[in-house]
């Protein structure tokens, strides 16, 4: 298969944000500025399921494990396919991996038996070293997603702690996000944690995302939706979700927040970006999406 690649200049006001998307086909690399989506390419061949970007690390996770590679947001040059070079941490000590996050400390992995790992945070940003040596953080049921210190499975919620994993609550969780006040996104409805777990929404929710300030997307039976927060405080326990379109027809697999804009990337393997002015798309030409992660991004020089 070529490389994915279409170049356009930008970025040299407003900066640039690397947007990592995990498919079938392997690991895209996409470079925004704004809402300019730019250079996108092919950066590892074969099926990633999760990916987590943060702190100078870009995890992914495979069938055949965890592999880590150099995560670099720099404005002053493009992403080529070479620029990242990934290496096994783990070799045979873990299985497949279904779900990565950040958390407090660092990088969180989940796999297939439903055991959650956590990535040394003081490794190099190319290898990590191996992951037995942090141990097994836990085990859940069936792992969907790992966001924020929080683990979303089959049987509810579990935080992340210094010993291990606490239950929290809920059951059948298709997605969660960690920041600010925690948002679930369940078979039954979405919610935000408070003095318990508080609806949001009934009927079945894929998946949620938030930047911890007030701003969230989530995807339900009705399609897309984002909170609209009524104060400065902008939190998502106040406000309103409304009903929003990506503007485009194939229905929305996953949303992320990170270096001031928000993204969401569709079934058919459309990129949609939201710097603040409304949705703009770019179809990556990729089959089989299962996860994006946004990275911090670079202010320009």
């Amino acid at each position: 298969m070529q490389t994915l690649t279409e170049k356009r200049v930008f970025g040299a006001k407003s900066g640039t944000t690397n947007v990592y998307v995990a498919s079938e086909m392997g690991l895209v690399v996409v470079t925004v500025s704004a809402d300019q989506i730019g250079e996108f390419s092919l950066a590892h061949r074969g099926a990633v399921n999760a990916v987590a970007a943060g702190d100078g690390q870009l995890v992914i996770g495979t069938d055949d494990g965890v592999f880590v590679g150099s995560h670099t947001d720099d404005p002053a040059r493009t992403v080529e396919t070479d620029s990242l070079t990934f290496e096994s941490i783990a070799g045979e000590s873990v299985g497949r991996i279904v779900a990565a996050g950040r958390g407090p400390g660092g990088a969180l992995v989940g796999d297939a038996e439903g055991g959650v790992y956590r990535i040394a945070p003081d490794a190099s940003p190319v290898h990590i070293g191996d992951i037995g040596e942090t141990g097994d953080v836990g085990k859940t049921d069936p792992i969907s997603a790992i966001d924020g210190g929080l683990v979303a499975a089959s049987d509810g919620v579990y935080r992340v702690t210094e010993t291990g994993l606490s239950h929290v609550g809920l059951a059948d969780v298709q997605d969660v996000s960690g920041h600010g006040i925690p948002l679930a996104a369940t078979a039954t409805g979405l919610f935000w944690l408070g003095n318990g777990w508080m609806t949001v929404e009934t009927g079945s929710f894929e998946t949620v995302g938030s930047d911890g300030h007030g701003h969230a997307l989530a995807v339900g039976p009705d399609g897309l939706i984002r909170h609209v927060a009524d104060n400065d405080a902008g939190s998502v326990a106040d406000g309103v979700w409304e009903a929003d379109d990506l503007g485009v027809d194939s229905p929305a697999v996953d949303v992320a927040y990170g270096g001031g804009i928000v993204a969401a990337i569709t079934d058919d393997g459309t990129l949609c970006i939201d710097a603040g002015d409304g949705w703009r798309h770019q179809l990556l030409g990729i089959r089989g999406v299962r996860s994006l992660a946004v990275g911090p991004g670079n202010a320009s020089k």
